[in-house]
């Protein structure tokens, strides 16, 4: 009941949120209408346990786990993404890696929520991470597609093709063009995000993104030094990148 009450609310307002001339909900309207579901009381602050709800609400058979599956056909109906998308927005939920959401990642994500641990979330704290998460997916959509043993880590072999999809000649080069194709391509959410990334990812000016500066990056982000990248460690890419230009946090 919870999953369905959660679909109708959000796909009711995620169509008046979706722009005049537009095929899918404004993902900033999301981020409202998510924070107008999890603050059940109107408040003006979000505690752990509403948090947990919102999340909770994609549990469809309602046995206490939201796996990727429930997750993945919900979240592409409220957003029309694709299902690397919802993937992605998964797994960036799935906090301990057990391939499902539950209490055991609640606690985990109201910390991350909560900016200034003062124990509760606010309007502004929600949508400066959902605004933070959005800049994540897509690294977390690149890793798993250069995550080609699928064993949760990137070798410093597959980090150097973290780009490779998008290098439509296949001559070990992504140009800038690529770049902006594969990101438009891939439906990440912020064009300007890719300008912005290239142009930092490539540090030495070639006009490509090629194995010397994935090479320059890999020992920047495998911060463990275990000679690996797992994806809380990619996804830290996203701080390359100036945020700045989304369209705006919830109000409440």
């Amino acid at each position: 009941m919870r999953w369905m009450i959660l679909l109708a609310y959000c796909a009711c307002a995620a169509e008046a949120a979706a722009g005049p001339n537009s095929d899918r909900p404004d993902i900033y309207g999301l981020i409202n209408i998510l924070y107008l579901k999890a603050d059940a009381n109107l408040d003006g602050h979000i505690t752990q346990t509403e948090l947990s709800d919102v999340f909770k609400g994609f549990d469809k058979n309602g046995d206490g786990t939201v796996t990727n599956s429930e997750f993945v056909e919900l979240w592409m109906i409220l957003t029309s993404q694709t299902n690397a998308l919802a993937n992605a927005y998964f797994h960036l939920g799935d906090l301990n890696d057990d391939k499902v959401i539950d209490q055991h990642d609640y606690p985990i994500m109201f910390q991350i929520f909560d900016l200034d641990h003062d124990g509760s979330v606010s309007s502004k704290e929600f949508g400066t991470k959902w605004e933070d998460i959005i800049r994540e997916t897509p690294f977390a959509v690149l890793f798993e597609r250069a995550d080609k043993n699928q064993d949760e880590f990137l070798s410093h072999g597959e980090f150097r093709g973290f780009f490779d999809s998008f290098d439509k000649n296949n001559d070990h080069a992504v140009s800038n063009a690529e770049f902006d194709e594969g990101w438009q391509h891939a439906d990440f959410a912020l064009l300007s995000d890719s300008h912005q990334l290239f142009g930092d990812v490539d540090k030495d000016g070639s006009g490509a993104i090629d194995s010397h500066d994935m090479d320059a990056l890999f020992s920047q982000y495998d911060t463990n030094g275990d000679n690996k990248i797992a994806l809380q460690e990619v996804i830290q890419l996203k701080n390359l990148l100036t945020l700045s230009q989304g369209g705006g946090a919830p109000v409440g």
